[in-house]
């Protein structure tokens, strides 16, 4: 069920014929509540923290993925490569390796089961707004006992879909280009830049440019400017969040999961109106989107610099999380064959604690 709510990466419109060639910039930090920055200048020599550990270092990572869905399963001769803009510091020419299912099995056979009729006491709820109480008429209560075959059905396909779409085998029987690879890891540095144009050429879905104008580039970092992060956090209190204004944003986004025990999840939106499908990183969205989901008071304004979580609403959790996301401008093709775009986001992940986080 959380990931029918919380599902979310570049999902291209599916047709049958039309290649799609995507550019994801993010720019990725994470700290935990009552804990200080991870210095990493004093680390062993030659000591290297695993990708999980430095999501929480509390430094900023810039992460680029490409993704090159194409309808058909590539012969075994293909290639693709992307000649990219000399900023972006990664060589002369990145090499994409290629995803091709196994055409003996089916798309179902790869995606984990949801079965959630296994936990019938589970319950769901939701919370939305910037506010120091609770509004009226909150929580929406979701319990999965009580609902109808139907709808129990229809999330489940919902968390199947999301499980798929989430992948790089997003559909039978296409091939998937992706980039960074083992032998090209894609490390960033903070100094590059994203501006400049992208040259894909294939031997099997067809040859595209683009270019990422002067405006689209990787985003500035979420920095939360109060509470003190490096002190714990009273979940029984209103929580008021305050960070730096993000250049060039569109538009913001902040959501906090928590867990009381194993039957009950409560999920906050900043979103201002209910929309079960902002719960969670909604991945990279088009600029129309942001922007029509600003103008309808789901998501925050892109120069938007405070929110505030109800009271109590964490106050039993086991553990509680905030994740929050601003979204950048970006570029396309209306029309080329592959289809491509690049679009730009910068997230933020925060462990608020809980009575079961030990840290």
């Amino acid at each position: 069920m959380l990931l029918a709510l919380t599902a979310g990466f570049f999902t291209p419109k599916v047709s049958d014929d039309q290649a799609y060639f995507a550019i994801l910039a993010e720019t990725k930090i994470g700290r935990m509540m009552g804990m200080p920055p991870i210095d990493l200048s004093q680390l062993p020599p030659g000591m290297k923290l695993p990708p999980q550990a430095m999501m929480f270092a509390g430094k900023p990572l810039r992460v680029l993925n490409m993704r090159l869905w194409s309808p058909n399963i590539a012969p075994s001769e293909a290639k693709a490569t992307v000649v990219p803009p000399s900023g972006l510091k990664q060589g002369a020419e990145l090499n994409l390796d290629l995803y091709r299912p196994d055409s003996s099995a089916t798309q179902s056979e790869k995606v984990k089961e949801f079965d959630p009729d296994s936990n019938p006491e589970f319950t769901i709820k939701i919370y939305w707004g910037s506010s120091e109480t609770v509004k009226d008429g909150q929580p929406k209560i979701i319990k999965w006992g009580a609902l109808g075959v139907d709808e129990r059905e229809a999330m489940k396909r919902q968390a199947r879909e999301a499980n798929a779409t989430n992948s790089y085998f997003y559909k039978a029987g296409w091939t998937t280009g992706y980039w960074p690879t083992s032998k090209q890891p894609g490390n960033i540095d903070m100094g590059a830049s994203l501006v400049g144009k992208y040259a894909l050429t294939t031997n099997y879905t067809g040859n595209v440019e683009i270019e990422a104008p002067s405006n689209v580039d990787f985003l500035a970092p979420i920095e939360m400017t109060s509470p003190d992060l490096g002190k714990k956090l009273d979940l029984k209190k209103f929580i008021a969040f305050n960070w730096k204004s993000i250049p060039n944003a569109l538009g913001q986004n902040a959501t906090i999961m928590g867990m009381e025990g194993k039957n009950t999840l409560i999920l906050w939106s900043s979103s201002e109106v209910f929309a079960n499908e902002l719960m969670g990183d909604a991945g990279f969205l088009q600029m129309a989107q942001v922007k029509d989901f600003v103008s309808k008071n789901m998501f925050m304004a892109g120069d938007r610099t405070s929110v505030t979580v109800p009271a109590g609403i964490f106050a039993n959790a086991d553990f509680a999380m905030m994740t929050m996301a601003g979204y950048g401008p970006g570029a396309a093709l209306d029309k080329a064959q592959p289809l491509p775009r690049i679009q730009t986001k910068t997230t933020l992940q925060l462990m608020l604690g809980g009575k079961k986080a030990n840290f």
